[in-house]
């Protein structure tokens, strides 16, 4: 797929990354390529953790002359068990392939990652064997009035700062790697700018409205948030000891709704951290002309039908130990960073040309609120941890 300049495939690379990330990808130079559509990213993990298995795979697709990662629709895709043969089959869920909701996979299990695309083209990852987790204690959440800088809003975002004690054990080599997801309670299941929404769709119902119409839930609803960063730990120099508030995720003041944090601390393989740590390196800019060789971001997925071919990304199965904590978040005085960016003016679902709710019509019937649907980023089930 890609020919001439290494350093090429390495700033590609960091865009794929920054889709699911939300990075800005800059060329720190001006390269010199020959570019093809057809590159698949995958990211997949399979978790001893409840609702934390899933795959995201993306390619490249040419868009009104510009290069763009879409999200591959229509794939089937599942997990194999490779020493009972038993396939777990992922679901298509707004962007992304999950597993059953009472899915989990187990210590010691080995397990592979076999994906067919619409196109017939296959691809199958490494097989990987999940190693014992380790615990972790004390999971704070302090706030920062300046936690990130955004050049965007040219200023600091606050927000908590997520850390934790790490109790190391001393008998073998660890590798750690942190995510988290966050549960915020909303009331807007979703919005229209000078439109009304019909049959999940935001249109055009030919009656001029000025605002942003407002869609409540018919049921309790909580918006989730992944992290954006990637944060690794290996315990190369403190092997078996305690390591006391070790920062592990940045949870921004989005809103001031109250919040649960769940975080996922997860006990990776050598070849995995290698694999994490170079793709760091990267994210954060600290790899230089000392960047490593670009086939280790090739990662651990590959097409039996061409061996030739570059597929980005990574499978990964690892034991996870699992925590959530609940932030109180009404006390705070600082503008959360929607307020930052502005919001619309709010109007209801209509069928006459004002902001005031019309007579219900066979043409038009105002909506008030619309169902909570379960997927990724949303769910009606309430989070552990939750205190209403």
């Amino acid at each position: 797929m890609y020919r001439k300049k290494k350093n090429f495939f390495i700033v590609k690379a960091l865009c794929f990354i920054g889709l699911f990330l939300n990075l800005c990808c800059t060329d720190p130079v001006a390269p010199v390529y020959e570019y093809k559509d057809g590159l698949v990213y995958v990211d997949s993990y399979i978790s001893t953790a409840r609702g934390g298995s899933y795959a995201i795979i993306t390619e490249v697709t040419t868009l009104s002359g510009k290069s763009v990662d879409l999200f591959v629709k229509g794939a089937t895709v599942s997990f194999r068990n490779i020493d009972t043969n038993h396939e777990v089959f992922l679901t298509e869920l707004k962007g992304s392939y999950s597993s059953p909701n009472d899915f989990h996979a187990s210590v010691g299990e080995t397990w592979e990652l076999l994906i067919k695309l619409p196109d017939e083209r296959t691809y199958k990852s490494k097989p990987e064997t999940i190693i014992e987790p380790v615990g972790f204690s004390n999971l704070k959440a302090t706030y920062n009035r300046e936690l990130l800088f955004s050049e965007a809003a040219d200023g600091f975002f606050p927000g908590h700062f997520i850390s934790l004690d790490l109790d190391d054990p001393g008998a073998d080599e660890n590798y750690y790697f942190w995510k988290f997801r966050s549960f915020e309670k909303i009331e807007t299941c979703d919005q229209c700018l000078e439109a009304i929404l019909r049959d999940g769709r935001c249109v055009d119902n030919g009656i001029l409205i000025s605002g942003n119409i407002i869609y409540g839930c018919d049921t309790d609803c909580w918006q989730i948030r992944y992290n954006k960063d990637i944060r690794i730990f290996s315990d190369d120099f403190t092997n078996g000891i305690l390591v006391q508030g070790l920062p592990v995720g940045d949870v921004v003041l989005y809103t001031k709704n109250n919040i649960v944090v769940e975080v996922q601390q997860y006990s990776l393989s050598p070849s995995a951290y290698k694999y994490y740590k170079i793709l760091k390196d990267i994210v954060d800019n600290n790899g230089g002309f000392n960047a490593p060789p670009p086939a280790a971001l090739i990662g651990n997925i590959f097409s039996p039908e061409d061996g030739s071919e570059f597929v980005l990304g990574r499978f990964t199965a690892a034991s996870a130990t699992v925590k959530s904590i609940f932030i109180d978040r009404s006390q705070i005085k600082d503008k959360p960073v929607e307020f930052i960016f502005g919001r619309f003016e709010k109007c209801a679902d209509i069928c006459t040309s004002s902001c005031d709710p019309g007579p219900p019509s066979p043409e038009c019937i105002p909506i008030t609120s619309i169902a909570c649907e379960e997927s990724r980023f949303r769910t009606s089930i309430q989070p552990e941890g939750w205190v209403d």
